[in-house]
């Protein structure tokens, strides 16, 4: 939304992360709201874990419909909401926070659904999910209503025990020794730097590769050019992001979203 279109009634909403300023959240919002021509905008919140409580009380006096989470404040949130969703609470994880009339917040996560959504209709199978952070208890619960038979990868072998045991879920061992059909990578490596969370000849036995990672540049990790170099198909971080954004938009305003904008405007 264009400077001069913000005014009193303008209604608010945002991401909140440390940092954010990669986030192409804005921009897909926005752009959304401008093709609806809703009297609304979406803003980046650099909150820091310290101050993180502290935000969201000032969200309903700011006047702000909700806002997404993103890292590292996604479990820290679901503890400071006034509810959550079921999904939320299975995972332990909240990725977007609606401000009641009356000013209470809900949690809700749309994080899992999101990458459902973007993976299509692709046969139950083994998936593993890489990661036991806020956004890989979020597809772990969606993978696992969805049909799939999860397995969870990450560096903390206990914590990634005690995660599947809580939510249903197997245990592979890191580093990923053997192929899914279904690979969804739900840390941060690659994001920065040209780490990969695998070894790259394993990808040559992967079907389909999730990276919820993305770079602020819009240009691909390094996952999923390696996953496009070993010819298996590729859903990177901005589908992700999109999908998930799809399922908020409903969520903050009531309004089904512009789905093709949002997509053009995440990658623009």
């Amino acid at each position: 939304m264009a400077a001069d279109r913000l005014r009193g009634t303008t209604r608010l909403a945002g991401v909140i992360g440390w940092p954010v300023d990669h986030s192409r959240s804005p921009q897909m919002h926005n752009a959304a709201f401008a093709a609806l021509d809703m009297d609304w905008a979406y803003v980046a919140l650099p909150v820091r874990p310290a101050r993180l409580e502290a935000a969201l009380q000032g969200l309903p006096a700011l006047g702000f419909a909700g806002v997404n989470v993103t890292i590292p404040h996604k479990e820290a949130v679901a503890g400071l909401c006034d509810s959550i969703s079921e999904e939320a609470r299975r995972a332990g994880s909240v990725n977007t926070v609606l401000v009641s009339d009356a000013g209470s917040l809900r949690g809700e996560l749309t994080d899992g659904r999101g990458v459902v959504d973007e993976l299509g209709d692709i046969p139950r199978d083994r998936a593993v999910v890489l990661g036991a952070g806020g956004a890989g208890r979020a597809v772990i619960v969606a993978l696992t209503d969805a049909g799939h038979r999860v397995e969870v990868c990450a560096r903390d072998g206990a914590a990634a025990a005690a995660l599947a045991e809580r939510l249903g879920a197997g245990v592979a061992p890191w580093p990923l020794a053997e192929p899914p059909p279904l690979l969804v990578n739900a840390t941060p490596v690659g994001q920065r730097d040209d780490e990969l969370p695998v070894d790259h000849k394993l990808l040559a036995g992967v079907a389909v590769v999730c990276d919820l990672a993305y770079r602020g540049d819009g240009g691909a990790t390094p996952l999923i050019d390696a996953a496009r170099r070993a010819g298996a198909r590729a859903v990177d971080g901005i589908d992700v992001l999109v999908g998930q954004g799809i399922h908020a938009f409903r969520l903050f305003t009531g309004v089904e979203p512009p789905a093709d904008v949002m997509r053009v405007a995440a990658r623009g």
